[in-house]
């Protein structure tokens, strides 16, 4: 900031009261609001006064208008005092240095007469004087202040400093009976000069100090005379910095100045050498004044001889080389061995015994300083600049120190300095003969070679040596040191006479380079002198041939790459990069780079295909292995199913005889065979897959609970014995109290399963940073997939703006969206979720999904693929359970070598990894143990361990029948009812709307002519209790993903009810169709169930479908003759298909053989339209 916007800039603030935070006054001046401030540049308080320098200038001036208070106190603020140009301070006097040694230094200093121009004032320390000018300085203040830091006084380093206008004056003479009320009216008072008085203060002897506001008002105080209460009154300026002077002596009339302080007191220097400073353009006053100096200097110890020390300033670099160069000094030494003359970086310092010797020396120095003389002579521009060269004054300085003499080189002028006049000539004429100038003459074709580096690069090889092309051309004019024009000579010809090639490298992008060879490929062509390679890099070209040719290709080229106009066009849409690299975008691209001619950079569009195969299988292996905590003393299965009782207490017995006859009721409808539960087929016998190490289940069965023992069975081939009423019914109770025990809210046992799980297994942070790896690195490809970073290249801006256009168009037409309705949409698992991800990373599409719809966006194509893989994952996924079912459900075990073969849980997350590896079909599957490698092995049910090469079995149980692998946790069964409960759905609900879709949506060409009356949901807990147990041997027999399928069956008014007690079974279904064999049949379609042949209606109308879970398993084409589903022909062992259908890639309808194998869940009631 300039010295005169800072005074603008700057105020003062007085009369601040001590109690009044800085930091508070501080903010007030920065509020516009309140104090018309701003920002704040500096902010200092010293005293009751601060100083506050704003921003800016119109910030001051709106701050110095107004007036302000703060905590009920006034402040008084102005501009900050100018400097007062009639006074300056020095400062770091000697303080034995007399007045008349002071007053002869600033003569000396400023070329002003003390007894016309200037009064001194001695501060009380004698360390500051005040000098007061009577006239303005001839000199610049900075020139004048940089002066006399230069020069000493009296061994003191003196310093200049201007003084700030003073706000107050000194007022002498008054009479006792003043008073400060009295003296502020009186200055305040137009008589006066009208000033605004701030403060009095009364000093001793009669004197009285009076400030103002404002610091002119003490110029027009001073021009009055002033005479009050009959008294005239002295008034001088006052100054802090030499307000003690007032208490020691009173002012000379011949002063004509008051008393005045220092307001930052200053500390004296102290130096005991006096020094003698002399500056050349006075030499002549400090030489007369030299024995007057002298006795001053050493008047106040005359008895003690001191060293004295002399100063000849030397300033011009000029003369202080020539002193550098010339014996003088060396000679003074020898000539003087008691003084020490030394030239220093300020000049010469003369040091010894005598001051009047040390005079004499220092005339010596002032001789010769003055003899020096300065010679000016032109040269043409090549010479000038030759002798100007560091390396030629490095060389020729060598010959002129004998002299001596230096020179210095302005544009085309030379100057020559030296001692005297015929040294100066002496070097000049050295100069002249050091120097010498040839010619080498050049064709024409060739003068362009001299305006390439490699001519600039071959005279800097040349030893002291110059050289231009004539004005004329033609010639080359060189300018060397003498003896060396041959051997420069003879170098220049050779460097001209030889053929020059040259490479040039044009750096560019790669979208750049291809923009010139596809739309500039004819100029390129046309440039045959050159040789044009794009660089293996693709970022450029390089250029080979002649020298100038190649400057002048490159510069061509330079300017065409920078006409070229570039655009970067970002497309976000859905799969977008992979249609822009495939086949179809490609051919869009062409043709816009053809049709616009333009370049269309794709080096940022990024898509790579997803390999291909099977969803589920691939999300399966991006799950990282995982690694759990166990010890061999976890807790054994008791404690997983403790609180079951063994006892039968007499309401257990009466439960048992109700149970009996429902079971009795069933038997009197089945065909005459085993009763239900124990004539299911072999597959039935599978429950627990335990299906390979029988004699550790056999011993296990000491461990299992009495309730669940009576049909912990072990996997055969050869058929079961029949179960006798009263096993069923005590399998029926068991069930039944192991519900009564489990009543516990499902959040809250998932709860106690994650605080087990993380009690017993923390996973292993690499692994998880693994799998957090997979899934950023599977983000970041959907997210390149969808947004595509084109670069376009073209010779006019509109171009760009229409290939922009033009793609946005093509891109737009092929966007289409599909939506996905399936009820596992609403609650996904996290397996479920990952499949939905690598399907948008797979075809390029974007899913969103919200409550049971999914909505696939993208181009139309990719989203038909997408649409077909995402039904197959949910139909195949649907009856997948979450990690919370499972660990209420399913438990793994292990048995510890070497203990007594009691069963040892799995921690539960480990559960549920190994459960939903085995729900993928997976043969075996890594995981670590406390950080250690194992493999689990299901088809021969054991775990191995890496480490130690030893195997343990395993085995798959059940640790309740509740809620298995359905809904039944949301269904309100009555407790071994008798009867079904069968209740309405309303029509608002959530669960009509989701029933009543999926039945319109698969009556296909009958969808316009049904209309439904009602929808009843069925609960028969014996038939859903068959159902769930029939489920779980289905499914871990079954090969197929999706064992379980939501199938309609339409029947007749009279069958109904038989159905809602009964279930689906075969002595009163299956009569209207035997086609694929002698079963209960199901249709896909609700069309085929609607028609009258299976569903006819009734006296009003009406028609009745069932909706129905159906079990259909592994199945095969049927046959008429089919009375149970045939054998496997692939295996081994006896085992049958669980169901039999019309065709295998595509059924519509699914026949089984085994009654628990369907459980009717809704029974729609509808009727025909007519038009």
């Amino acid at each position: 900031m300039a010295e005169s916007n800072l005074e603008e800039c700057s105020l003062e603030i007085l009369d601040i009261p001590d109690d009044l935070d800085d930091d508070l006054l501080s903010l007030y001046f920065e509020n516009k609001r309140r104090s018309g401030g701003g920002n704040v540049v500096s902010f200092e308080k010293n005293g009751n006064h601060a100083l506050v320098v704003f921003e800016d200038a119109e910030t001051a001036a709106r701050v110095v208008s107004k007036s302000h208070v703060l905590q009920n106190t006034k402040l008084t603020v102005r501009r900050k005092p100018p400097k007062d140009p009639g006074k300056l301070l020095l400062k770091g006097i000697n303080p034995h240095t007399s007045l008349d040694h002071v007053e002869l230094y600033v003569e000396n200093v400023t070329g002003m007469d003390c007894e016309t121009d200037f009064i001194l004032y001695q501060s009380p320390n004698k360390d500051l004087v005040l000098v007061h000018l009577k006239k303005p300085l001839d000199k610049d203040f900075q020139m004048l202040k940089d002066e006399v830091s230069k020069k000493n006084l009296n061994g003191g380093k003196v310093t200049l400093e201007q003084v700030e206008s003073t706000d107050s004056i000194l007022v002498a003479s008054l009479s006792p009976a003043l008073t400060e009320d009295m003296l502020e009216l009186y200055f305040g008072s137009s008589r006066a000069g009208g000033a605004d008085v701030i403060a009095v203060s009364m000093l001793a002897d009669g004197h009285a100090k009076v400030s103002f506001k404002d610091v002119k008002s003490v110029e027009c105080v001073l021009q009055k005379s002033h005479h009050l209460e009959g008294t005239d009154l002295v008034v001088e300026p006052y100054f802090d910095f030499l307000h003690a002077l007032e208490d020691q002596s009173s002012v000379s009339a011949q002063d004509e100045q008051g008393t005045l302080t220092d307001r930052n007191q200053p500390q004296s220097p102290t130096v005991s050498v006096p020094v003698l400073s002399v500056s050349l353009g006075h030499k002549a006053a400090l030489a007369d004044n030299a024995t007057n100096l002298a006795t001053s200097a050493s008047a106040p110890e005359p008895s003690v001889q001191k060293e004295c020390v002399s100063l000849v300033s030397v300033h011009d670099p000029t003369k202080h080389h020539l002193l550098s160069l010339s014996s003088l000094l060396e000679n003074l030494k020898k000539d003087h061995p008691k003084f020490d003359v030394t030239l220093g970086k300020d000049g010469v310092q003369i040091k010894g015994p005598d001051l009047i010797e040390a005079e004499r020396l220092k005339t010596e120095v002032l001789k010769f300083l003055t003899g020096v003389v300065e010679d000016h002579q032109m040269y043409d521009k090549l010479k000038a600049e030759f002798l100007g060269r560091e390396d030629v004054k490095k060389r020729l300085s060598l010959s002129l120190k004998s002299v001596p003499s230096t020179y210095s080189v302005s544009d085309c002028r030379v100057s020559v300095t030296s001692p005297s006049r015929s040294a100066v000539k002496q070097a000049r004429d050295l100069i002249e003969s050091q120097i010498s100038e040839f010619t080498v003459p050049i064709d024409k074709e060739y003068e362009n070679v001299l305006s390439s580096t490699d001519w600039s690069d071959f005279l800097v090889s040349l030893d002291f040596c110059s050289a231009k092309l004539s004005d004329a051309g033609g010639v080359i004019t060189a300018v060397t040191l003498t003896g060396m024009e041959k051997d420069n000579h003879e170098k220049m010809v050779a460097f001209l006479s030889t053929p020059r090639q040259k490479e040039i490298v044009l750096s560019m992008e790669p979208g750049m380079l291809k923009f010139l060879q596809l739309h500039h490929q004819g100029l390129m062509a046309d440039m045959g002198e050159v040789i044009l390679f794009p660089l293996d890099t693709g970022d450029g070209l390089s250029i080979q041939g002649e020298r100038s040719v190649c400057q002048s290709a490159a510069e061509l080229l330079s300017a065409i790459i920078g006409s070229v106009f570039t655009k970067t066009i970002v497309v976000t849409q859905p799969g977008i990069s992979r249609f822009l690299l495939e086949e179809e975008g490609v051919s869009i691209l062409a043709e816009m780079t053809a049709k616009f001619e333009v370049f269309i950079d794709m080096a940022k569009v990024h898509w790579e295909p997803l390999e291909d195969g099977d969803i589920l299988e691939l999300a399966w292996k991006m799950t990282a292995c995982q690694n759990f905590q166990r010890s061999s003393s976890a807790n054994t299965i008791e404690e997983f199913t403790s609180g079951v009782p063994n006892a039968r207490n007499s309401t257990d017995a009466a439960r048992i005889e109700e149970a009996k006859k429902i079971l009795a009721v069933i038997a009197s409808d089945l065909n005459p065979q085993p009763s239900s539960f124990g004539a299911t087929d072999i597959e039935s016998a599978d429950l627990y897959s335990d299906t390979q190490d029988t004699s550790a289940a056999a011993e296990e069965e000491d461990d299992q609970p009495q309730s669940l023992q009576t049909h912990d069975l072990q996997s055969s081939s050869a058929p079961m014995n029949t179960c006798s009423l009263d096993e069923d019914a005590s399998f029926l109770l068991a069930i039944q109290m192991s519900m009564e025990l489990n009543q516990r809210s499902d959040a809250e046992d998932f709860q106690k399963a994650l605080e087990l799980s993380r009690s017993d297994s923390m996973p292993n942070q690499e692994n998880t940073q693994l799998e957090r790896a997979y899934e950023v690195s599977l983000q970041d490809a959907i997210k390149s997939a969808n947004k595509a970073e084109i670069c376009v290249f073209a010779n006019y801006n509109h171009d760009l703006v229409r290939v922009d256009i033009a793609l946005s168009k093509k891109v737009g037409l092929r966007q289409c969206e599909e939506k996905v309705e399936h009820k596992s949409l609403r609650k996904l698992s996290s397996h479920q979720k990952r499949c939905i991800e690598l399907i948008k990373r797979k075809h390029a599409v974007e899913v969103s999904i919200q409550g049971t719809t999914a909505v696939l966006s993208g181009f139309k194509e990719y989203v038909s693929e997408a649409v077909k893989e995402l039904k197959n994952v949910l139909r195949r996924t649907e009856n997948m359970m979450t990690d919370a079912e499972i660990m209420k459900t399913v438990q793994w075990v292990w048995f510890e070598q070497g203990s007594s073969s009691k069963a040892i849980p799995y921690p539960p997350d480990a559960t549920v990894f190994i459960e939903n590896a085995w729900k993928m079909k997976q043969k075996k599957t890594d995981i670590l143990f406390n950080n250690q490698p194992c493999s689990i092995d299901f088809e021969k049910m054991e775990e191995h361990s890496l480490a130690s090469g030893k195997s343990v079995p395993i085995k798959r149980k059940m640790l309740s029948t509740e809620d298995l692998y359905t809904e039944g946790a949301d269904e309100e069964y009555g407790l071994l009812s008798s009867l079904p409960e069968v209740c309405p759905v309303d029509v608002d609900s959530d669960e009509f709307q989701n029933v009543v879709k999926d039945f319109y949506d698969t009556l296909q060409d009958s969808h316009n002519k049904i209309k439904i009356i009602k929808v009843d949901k069925l609960m028969n807990k014996l038939l859903h209790d068959q159902y769930r147990l029939k489920k779980a041997s289905i499914e871990r027999s079954s090969s197929e993903a999706q064992v379980e399928r939501t199938l309609y069956h339409g029947t007749s008014e009279t069958s109904v009810k038989e159905i809602c007690i009964h279930g689906f079974n075969r002595s009163f279904c299956g009569k209207n169709a035997t086609v694929y064999g002698q079963g209960v049949y199901f249709a896909v379609n609700a069309s085929l169930s609607v028609s009258d042949t299976y569903s006819p209606p009734n006296a009003d109308g009406h028609k009745f479908i069932f909706v129905a879970r159906v079990l259909t398993g592994d199945f095969t084409v049927g046959k008429s003759d089919y009375k149970t589903a045939p054998l496997k022909e692939s295996s081994g062992v006896p085992v049958r298909y669980h169901s039999v259908t019309d065709q295998i890639s595509s059924p519509t309808l699914f026949v089984i053989f085994n009654d628990t194998q369907a459980y009717p869940e809704y029974l729609i009631t509808c009727k025909k339209i007519y038009s």
